[in-house]
Order: C-alpha cells, then structure tokens, then sequence
C-alpha cells in the first residue's frame, strides 16, 4: 500500500480548505512509515487539531492496529481542526474529508 509510484490526489474540498503545507506534511508522514517498512493498511487517518499555533496529528490505521502522535511547527499557515484520509485503491491514492468518502 502507498506505492511511491502511485499518482497522489486530493478532492476539490481538501484541495480548497486544507493548506498546502498541511497536505503535504500528511503526505510525507505516510512516506517516512514506508521508508521505515511499517506495514500500511489502505487508509491512513489523520486527526488534526491546533495546539499554541502548531499542527497537533494523530495518525492512526486499523490493521495491523498502530497510532502515532506528531506536533509539527507550520511556517506559512495556521494550523486546523479537521479529519482528514488518505486511501489506496492500489491503482492511486487519495486524499478527502471522511464525508466525502
């Protein structure tokens, strides 16, 4: 899951009300997993919240069961308070607001 080699897209909604820098921090958090060969199950959620101006994730898979917590300092934008997901249908990869699933 998550092959490098898989064309990456947003919908129009996380496109038009998620910052650019917080994409593609959740997009290289899902990178640095693969790096480290931790098994990646076809949904990858991120559980964003605003905390002293810096990005709070929670990022979170079902199986195998694994969770991990991040703060991340954002250069050019405040940070948010959303839920996001990233699916891999094996072919792509996408990322949308869980209503939009």
């Amino acid at each position: 899951m998550f092959d490098y080699n898989a064309e990456r897209y947003m919908t129009r909604a996380i496109a038009e009300e998620i910052p650019l820098e917080v994409a593609l921090h959740l997009w290289s958090l899902i990178n640095e997993q693969r790096v480290k060969g931790v098994e990646l199950d076809y949904i990858q959620v991120f559980e964003l919240s605003a905390n002293n101006k810096k990005q709070t994730i929670i990022h979170r898979q079902e199986v195998p069961k694994r969770e991990s917590f991040w703060i991340i300092p954002l250069e050019d934008v405040e940070p948010i308070d959303s839920t996001i997901w990233c699916i891999d249908n094996g072919e792509n990869q996408m990322m949308l607001f869980p209503e939009n699933y």
